[in-house]
Formats: structure tokens, C-alpha cells, sequence
């Protein structure tokens, strides 16, 4: 795994970039993967956490998931179901 080139972008447990994997899930879900709410997780590692993968009405309506520049084939896939 490529380690992060961004600072304060490493996903806290696979250390990759989530510069492109920048998103913004509802609190409970974030709250239930990440007690402690600080840190970054890309959409793997999220999911691993959770046990399940992320469907849209996981992610809120800020404008970060919107952003064509920040998103990875896996945020748009995962934007649209």
C-alpha cells in the first residue's frame, strides 16, 4: 500500500492516501466505525469496519461529496446505490 503523500489524509489503519477518498458520512455511522471520531478511514477500511459496503444514504449532503475532484471510482460507485 502506497503510504500517504498528503499530510493528515492516511487512513488510520491501511495508511493510504484518502486525498481522492475525501467524504463525509452521517455521525452514527462514522461514530460506529470510529469511537474516538478523529482520523481518517478510506472507503475500504470504513467498510471493513462497519461489515457492510456504503450505499448513498450513508453519505450526507455536504458539498465534499459532490466535488468531481476529490472522488475515487469506489466514492462515485458507492454515491450512487
Amino acid at each position: 500500500m502506497k503510504p500517504t503523500s498528503h499530510k493528515g489524509f492516511e487512513c488510520m489503519d491501511c495508511k493510504r492516501d484518502t486525498w481522492n477518498e475525501y467524504y463525509m458520512i452521517h455521525s452514527r455511522i462514522w461514530k460506529k466505525a470510529n469511537p474516538k471520531i478523529k482520523g481518517k478511514l478510506c472507503i475500504s477500511c470504513l467498510e471493513l469496519r462497519i461489515g457492510r459496503k456504503l450505499n448513498k444514504s450513508d453519505f450526507t449532503k455536504a458539498k465534499v461529496n459532490t466535488m468531481k475532484d476529490k472522488r475515487t471510482l469506489k466514492l462515485i460507485n458507492r454515491l450512487k446505490t
